[in-house]
């Protein structure tokens, strides 16, 4: 099992997508070609490397569009599925996650937009989880010797499974599965009405 980190630098509903009974990892955290302008093979990131049973943690940033502080948790999700975009865009369990350009701020968030191409078809991926704490702006501060756990800076870094282990446990003791809260910001697109319990 692998457990990843990064810093959620913007949490606006979109990327996690804790919406619709399930959390979501797709439009963040990914390649958007395979190669360079010269011809190198660009890294991995985190929705290409992790596979089903890994967790993904999101940390609080200093930036507005986050939390606004370091050492507090946005989300974590166990991955139960990862599937290829044109998967995700096909299967209808995540119909609701297609962005609608007018209605709720749930609908107009939807990750779960129709590739454009070959690779995004076959080579980008949809993180899909039923097992997740999203607490959004109303992130939760980690204890002090979890700090561990904790990426800072851009990228994301894998942590000691038996480093978590203590973790998880005091997450699912403390607090239920699902989302707890909004996100830390909201981009309102035109039509779209702001979450009933408003940020």
């Amino acid at each position: 099992m692998n457990i990843f980190s990064y810093v959620v630098d913007h949490d606006n509903g979109k990327a996690p997508n804790p919406y619709f009974d399930f959390c979501t990892l797709c439009r963040c955290k990914f390649r958007e070609k395979a190669k360079d302008a010269r011809g190198h093979k660009l890294p991995r990131n985190i929705v290409e490397l992790a596979s089903v049973e890994d967790w993904v943690i999101g940390t609080g940033g200093a930036s507005k569009r986050s939390v606004g502080r370091h050492g507090t948790l946005v989300y974590a999700m166990q991955v139960d599925e990862r599937l290829r975009r044109w998967d995700y865009f096909t299967d209808q369990r995540f119909a609701e996650k297609r962005p609608l350009e007018t209605g709720t701020y749930e609908q107009t968030r939807g990750d779960n937009e129709r590739p454009r191409n070959n690779f995004e078809r076959r080579e980008q991926f949809a993180l899909v989880s039923r097992h997740f704490y999203y607490f959004g702006a109303s992130a939760i501060d980690i204890p002090e010797r979890f700090k561990c756990l904790e990426k800072t800076g851009p990228g994301f870094r894998k942590v000691d499974p038996e480093n978590f282990r203590p973790f998880r446990e005091w997450l699912e003791q403390h607090y239920e599965p699902g989302k707890q809260g909004d996100p830390c910001y909201q981009e309102l697109p035109k039509g779209a009405k702001r979450c009933k319990s408003s940020c």
